[in-house]
């Protein structure tokens, strides 16, 4: 019993420094774009497809 007493400890303590990661990341990232209003997210690619999926496909190869 006890053991399982410590395992839920140390996984509530796992939880919690996961948690705190997660906020100081947001916390981190909300003031570099504040204080850097060009700074935002990467752009997406063109949605337009550049080739053609008959080119994107290997050609098999006889031996």
């Amino acid at each position: 019993m006890l053991w399982m007493m410590i395992a839920l400890l140390v996984s509530l303590a796992a939880l919690l420094a996961a948690a705190a990661g997660v906020a100081r990341h947001i916390w981190l990232r909300r003031s570099h774009l504040n204080s850097n209003p060009n700074a935002g997210p990467i752009p997406k690619p063109p949605t337009g497809a550049a080739l053609d999926p008959a080119e994107e496909v290997e050609p098999e190869t006889e031996l």
